[in-house]
């Protein structure tokens, strides 16, 4: 008799066992992309409920871009004829600064001499042609000359007066004062000089080098209106407005502060980018950096309404960020799986910007522990 009732105990024990394995294993198993736990399981999991938050955060974009300067601190120096590169100041060289009409180079040109040439030979032949038509004049008073002479030295006097008018325009644009022109001081040579004060960028000539009109022989730039082109990509093209700080660091680690000046109206095709200007306020700092320099600064957006949860929230993986809603029944809970988009992070917490109508208990903290269906040892 006692050794049938030992059978049955033992059976008894063998099938509470059974049922406990397989109750774990039900409780394990993803049902409807949802993970399954008894009441009793719940107890043991180590982690904590909330809800989705709305949150005021002030936001840093982190975007990067370029120090760069105006297109009017820019300067390119040529010539409007072709010639030769007679001389170049010694100190030009890259970096080098030059103050507003230093001289930086001797070019020769024949054909601005021949447009000096042809500016005294108009002027002198106007002196002629006009003591003709005064002569022309007083003849016809006379009845001594026709009208038909009067009016064509009249008309050669008027075409000489467009051609100095020409030519003085051009001696203007060459740098030659016409005033001061005369057949003492005519000259194939003429010197350039900065019309700004700037550093050269760059350097096209060197003695005795040959140029076509408008060449490009040197560059100089200046550093006096530099600031900051940043861009900034996708859904924080929404967040960005003139005004907004931002901040950058020093080469000490110190903060220098910036503000968006000017905003692109238009979206770079090719990058998908949206470029934003921006002054720095700090000079010291804004004098330490160099046109074409990399930078990357944070855009601080203040005061963004958005929906959050804390960043322990979310359960990333390769297949993407996914969260937990909590849903309980009489004897079991159900944890739902639910795939969101995220956003910024500010603060421990972290916007979600899909689903944006997720409601009911969530999951905050210990998301590895629903996912992998135990408890923390």
């Amino acid at each position: 008799m006692n050794k049938i009732l030992i059978n049955i105990a033992c059976m008894v024990v063998l099938f509470s066992c059974k049922t406990e394995t397989k109750t774990d294993e039900v409780a394990q198993k993803p049902v409807d992309n949802a993970i399954v736990f008894t009441t009793e399981q719940v107890k043991n999991l180590k982690v904590e409920i909330g809800g989705m938050e709305e949150k005021i955060m002030d936001i840093n974009i982190e975007a990067n871009g370029l120090v760069d300067v105006p297109p009017d601190q820019m300067f390119s120096v040529n010539y409007p004829l072709s010639g030769v590169v007679s001389n170049i100041n010694h100190n030009l060289l890259p970096g080098k600064f030059f103050k507003k009409g230093e001289l930086l180079a001797q070019i020769t040109s024949m054909e601005l001499l021949q447009i000096q040439e042809d500016f005294l030979n108009e002027s002198t032949k106007s002196e002629l042609l006009i003591q003709d038509f005064e002569r022309q004049k007083a003849l016809i008073l006379d009845d001594a000359t026709s009208k038909r002479k009067l009016q064509e030295t009249e008309n050669a006097l008027k075409l000489n007066r467009i051609k100095i008018k020409g030519l003085t325009e051009k001696l203007k644009v060459l740098g030659i004062n016409p005033n001061t022109l005369s057949s003492s001081n005519i000259s194939a040579k003429h010197a350039l000089y900065a019309s700004q004060s700037g550093y050269v960028k760059g350097v096209n000539i060197t003695n005795g080098k040959s140029f076509l009109s408008n060449e490009t022989l040197l560059e100089l730039i200046s550093m006096e209106h530099m600031h900051v082109e940043l861009k900034v990509f996708g859904d924080d093209m929404q967040l960005v407005k003139v005004g907004q700080e931002v901040d950058f660091k020093s080469t000490e680690g110190k903060e220098v502060l910036g503000k968006v000046y000017l905003i692109d109206k238009t979206v770079d095709a090719e990058q998908k980018s949206l470029n934003l200007h921006v002054h720095i306020e700090n000079e010291a700092f804004e004098q330490s950096l160099r046109p074409g320099q990399y930078i990357s600064g944070k855009i601080n957006v203040k005061n963004s309404k958005v929906m959050a949860l804390p960043e322990s929230a979310i359960l990333a993986n390769s297949d993407g960020s996914f969260i937990f809603r909590m849903n309980e029944g009489k004897n079991q809970v159900k944890f739902e799986k639910i795939e969101v988009k995220t956003g910024r992070i500010a603060h421990g917490f972290i916007e979600i910007l899909e689903p944006n109508d997720i409601s009911g208990k969530i999951v905050t903290r210990g998301v590895n522990f629903v996912e992998n269906g135990a408890s923390e040892e």
